[in-house]
């Protein structure tokens, strides 16, 4: 009899501890399927925004192009006014080169008129003229003043009044001349110099744009290395999210087995049977998911009577954090798992006077929570 109730009171712990050991596992997983979630979310909004720079960039990077479209273009056209300019700077030296060969032709022209005015006036002073030849050379204060006063001398030939006529022109042509050629050529630097500097501020804008474009490009670069690895680390949340519901399905079932063995009361031996045979039951009844919409409500362990145990034995208390829902037995088998939108996967462990037909009950762990949930349609998947 003491060998037997040892055995008794052996299975009963072995149970228990199961029991506690599997609405821990169930919890555990559902905890980490949660933070899966955050951490799914968190990448996909860290994706969203870094596609959303990508397109800003490539956004930025076409205006850009067109920008420096823009500027090369204002660029052809600066070099090609240039080379026109560096054109007109060459005629312009070949026109001063003539003016020069004129300038000193005209020079050579009025010294030999000098030279046959002062053969003319020596002849004048040997002939007894009243002014000598030094007094119209040395006495003149410039020239003009030595034209007056060789014309003053009444005894030179209209000859040589013509002759000083065509002096004093050919002089003024050379000054003439000589003052275009040099604004002629002051006017072509001027141009070129503002030229060169509208082109070099050009090129600068180039370079600008060029050392800018690379600079978006790489950050372009950068971005798109990043989606790639925040795609990559969603398929790896996708993959762990998977793995955690199937742990939640499986600890769920475990935990419902436990539960049910507990409120049986049934020897080991029953219970060990049931826990094989009953899940199999239920399992191939939903083989086939069963998706309907119910009403949902919430309740907390003080409003179901304040037990803090449910109709099938889990106990709330030692593990608050368990799901759990009240169903209608006849809609929803109880020790059934069922994903519940908007609260999760839960074990349909418990019962209520109000709970009838296409109405659920899911648990909260404070009022406030409770007040939250309020009422609502919901769809729910018998797994």
């Amino acid at each position: 009899m003491t060998r037997k109730l040892a055995t008794i009171t052996l299975a009963t712990i072995i149970v228990l501890g199961s029991l506690f050991f599997n609405n821990y596992s169930y919890a555990e997983a559902n905890s980490k399927l949660e933070n899966l979630q955050e951490q799914r979310k968190n990448v996909k909004e860290d994706l969203s925004n870094a596609e959303e720079q990508v397109a800003e960039l490539m956004s930025e990077i076409e205006d850009l192009n067109k920008e420096m479209e823009r500027v090369n273009q204002s660029l052809n056209e600066k070099q090609g006014m240039m080379e026109k300019t560096e054109q007109n700077i060459t005629s312009a030296l070949e026109e001063i080169r003539i003016l020069q060969d004129e300038i000193k032709e005209l020079e050579t022209d009025i010294e030999k008129r000098k030279e046959i005015l002062k053969e003319r006036i020596a002849s004048y002073q040997q002939a007894g003229g009243s002014m000598t030849y030094l007094e119209v050379i040395f006495g003149a204060q410039s020239f003009g003043d030595f034209i007056s006063r060789t014309s003053m001398v009444n005894k030179i030939t209209e000859a040589d009044a013509s002759l000083l006529e065509t002096l004093e022109n050919d002089i003024h042509k050379v000054a003439e001349k000589q003052k275009l050629a040099l604004e002629k050529l002051d006017e072509l630097n001027a141009m070129k110099a503002e030229q060169e500097e509208t082109l070099a501020q050009i090129k600068e804008e180039k370079q600008q744009n060029e050392q800018r474009r690379e600079s978006l490009e790489k950050k372009q670069q950068e971005l798109i290395a990043l989606i790639d690895n925040l795609q990559l680390e969603d398929k790896k949340i996708a993959s762990l999210q998977t793995e955690a519901k199937q742990n939640i399905v499986a600890a769920a079932r475990k935990s419902s087995q436990s539960e049910q063995v507990k409120k049986s009361g049934r020897k080991v031996s029953t219970a060990s049977k049931e826990k094989v045979d009953k899940p199999k039951k239920a399992t191939q009844d939903n083989t086939n998911k069963k998706t309907f919409t119910v009403t949902a409500t919430a309740y907390t362990m003080e409003s179901a009577g304040g037990s803090g145990v449910t109709h099938t034995g889990i106990d709330l208390r030692e593990n608050p954090n368990t799901r759990v829902i009240a169903v209608d037995p006849n809609v929803i088998p109880l020790g059934s798992v069922v994903h519940v939108e908007g609260y999760g996967y839960a074990i349909a462990g418990d019962i209520g006077s109000a709970i009838n037909g296409n109405k659920i009950d899911v648990y909260v762990r404070t009022k406030q929570a409770a007040i939250k949930w309020g009422v609502r349609t919901v769809k729910v998947t018998i797994q």
